[in-house]
């Protein structure tokens, strides 16, 4: 048989220090084989940062795909490329412009899937971190991506009189650890999804459910264009209920009441935390962003309103080239978990994001199914992927279960169990 290696460059950048799940894509991607009809596939995985795409190292014939994790590469991305008045931000943009136009295909995850698009939201004027989501958009996708609302949690001037506008971030920054039935503290950010499949679409159509749980974890609707000359298929969509306001998932809005005197102390905070572990101090806004207080919870509810709309789309660009492009809202590379509800913090005498808002409780015991809660969708990535990297359908990779890898497992767990570490924690985050 014939052998063909997929070359995919993962954006490895995380601009503003915030850190992201780039590391799970290559256990998932790097090195795994398939056989199809005649041809056996391989991935290969290689990072990539901002430095190598402005130099053109991004190029068609070095790579079939630019995947772009969420997190602290996709949404820090979202709110650095924003600033489009840097000619260093514009030449980036170009470059994968470009890249894409040859031929080469992206496939953004939450975040990532923001970065490429332009941000459509419930009101027409946009507050600041809305303003960078919709400019940082890179121009090679004809879908927006949608927030009702979308702010910084400590920063935004709406913080005082609308803390319910703050939007997905609530979902993002302010998850303690979450406990289960028999006692273990797992990382449980955002929520566990059943997210309603397209089974006529090749990805999804020798999968025997019409739905697939996926973790979610503050990602964006999609919206699709009326005409946009393009060939485009929504592949999923977010559930029509209990998505993210209703029953067990949803979260009350908290506010920041600490002030001045509250920012200055999580800077202190900060300083002696960074001390007392050997940190960098390159990290000494950033934990103070998460240890300033106090904060207040109030009677209003984060209302995503992201029921039924689109999650993950497939689009062809349109040229000779056809370059294709994924976006998933979601986290198919990411841990997920059954039962439970969410608990609002207690109201201490100092709370604060790195202690925790929020915390899901009575979470199923891992043990039943350990390693189907930690590579639940891997599969749904390299299919993902394949497409992107015009692989025929008839020739896309199975939809299996994991090997018993206890390397994969190990590193795994790693994401999944808190080792009672605020360190550890933050870095989830």
């Amino acid at each position: 048989m014939d052998e063909k290696n997929i070359k995919i460059a993962i954006l490895a950048e995380e601009p503003l220090g915030w850190g992201s799940g780039k590391h799970i894509f290559p256990a998932i991607l790097d090195g795994y084989t398939w056989k199809g009809e005649k041809i056996n596939y391989t991935f290969h995985t290689e990072y990539i940062y901002d430095k190598d795409i402005i130099r053109g190292r991004l190029n068609f014939s070095n790579f079939d795909v630019l995947l772009v994790p969420g997190g602290g590469v996709g949404d820090g991305q979202s709110i650095v490329k924003g600033l489009t008045f840097l000619p260093r931000v514009r030449k980036w943009k170009k470059m994968i412009q470009i890249y894409v136009k040859s031929g080469g295909s992206y496939v953004g995850i939450c975040g990532g899937a923001a970065l490429c698009t332009k941000l459509k939201t419930k009101d027409t004027t946009l507050k600041p971190l809305e303003k960078l989501y919709d400019k940082s958009s890179i121009g090679i996708s004809s879908v927006d991506s949608y927030y009702k609302d979308l702010a910084l949690p400590l920063f935004s001037p709406i913080q005082t009189k609308n803390p319910e506008k703050i939007g997905a971030t609530s979902y993002v920054f302010s998850f303690k650890p979450g406990t289960t039935k028999d006692g273990k503290h797992i990382f449980s950010g955002g929520a566990s999804l059943d997210f309603v499949i397209n089974k006529k679409d090749q990805i999804f159509k020798d999968y025997d459910k019409s739905s697939l749980k996926m973790r979610w974890w503050g990602g964006p609707g999609l919206i699709l264009p009326k005409d946009s000359g393009r060939d485009i298929n929504i592949l999923a969509r977010y559930p029509k209920k209990d998505t993210c306001l209703n029953g067990k998932n949803g979260i009350y809005a908290w506010k920041y009441v600490g002030g001045i005197s509250g920012l200055f102390r999580g800077i202190i905070k900060s300083f002696i935390f960074i001390m007392q572990n050997e940190l960098s101090l390159k990290h000494l806004f950033t934990y103070a962003f998460y240890f300033s207080g106090d904060w207040k919870k109030t009677n209003l509810k984060i209302d995503m309103d992201l029921s039924g709309r689109p999650c993950i789309t497939s689009e062809v660009y349109p040229n000779e080239n056809k370059g294709r492009i994924v976006l998933c809202t979601a986290h198919p590379e990411y841990h997920i978990w059954h039962g439970g509800y969410i608990d609002e913090a207690d109201d201490s005498s100092y709370n604060c994001l790195a202690y925790g808002l929020h915390q899901w409780k009575d979470i199923q015991s891992f043990k039943e199914k350990e390693l189907e809660n930690l590579t639940n969708s891997w599969w749904l990535v390299r299919r993902l992927v394949a497409w992107a990297a015009k692989i025929p359908d008839y020739d896309l990779p199975p939809i299996s279960e994991e090997e018993n890898n206890q390397k994969v497992k190990n590193l795994l767990e790693k994401d999944v169990l808190w080792d009672g570490n605020i360190i550890s924690q933050i870095k989830n985050i």
